[in-house]
């Protein structure tokens, strides 16, 4: 999925145009997601800066996949690029709401954990990187990527 650019003259913004923002109210899940929805009712946003040199210089057109694991199912939830700052934010993900964790009896729901894959032809790639998300609250995710060394897998 993440290398699909690489053997096309398109860019990666064809392939994976960027459909990220999630307005209020609706939400990317399947109809199999409605329990998950009403028991995470808040709404909370993640940035993932991407950045190589230990944070020196900004990647621009890196793919990030922000997924979930839910009963046993991984659902793909955002595919997006990179833009010329490294950045791709504005991800508006399910997250338990503010108000449940004051509450005695909701306050034993877990927090809403989301896996990030980082993916550049030239460096390595970071798999299922857990970052949490919070009701009302920008998660902000740095990443550095760590060059290949050697030949790419593509020859």
């Amino acid at each position: 999925m993440y290398r699909d650019y690489l053997n096309t003259d398109r860019s990666p913004q064809e392939i994976y145009p960027p459909d990220r923002v999630l307005p209020q109210g609706e939400t990317p899940f399947r109809d199999e997601y409605e329990e998950y929805i009403r028991a995470y009712p808040g709404r909370g946003t993640l940035k993932v800066q991407i950045s190589v040199a230990q944070g020196a210089f900004p990647m621009k057109n890196v793919l990030v996949d922000v997924s979930q694991i839910y009963n046993g199912v991984r659902y793909s939830l955002y595919n997006d690029v990179t833009d010329i700052s490294g950045i791709v934010d504005n991800m508006v993900l399910p997250a338990r709401s503010f108000e449940s964790t004051l509450n005695f009896d909701t306050a034993q729901i877990p927090e809403a954990e989301y896996l990030v894959t980082v993916f550049h032809p030239d460096f390595k790639e970071l798999t299922d990187c857990h970052v949490v998300i919070h009701d009302k609250t920008e998660t902000i995710l740095p990443v550095s990527l760590v060059p290949l060394t050697g030949e790419r897998e593509d020859g």
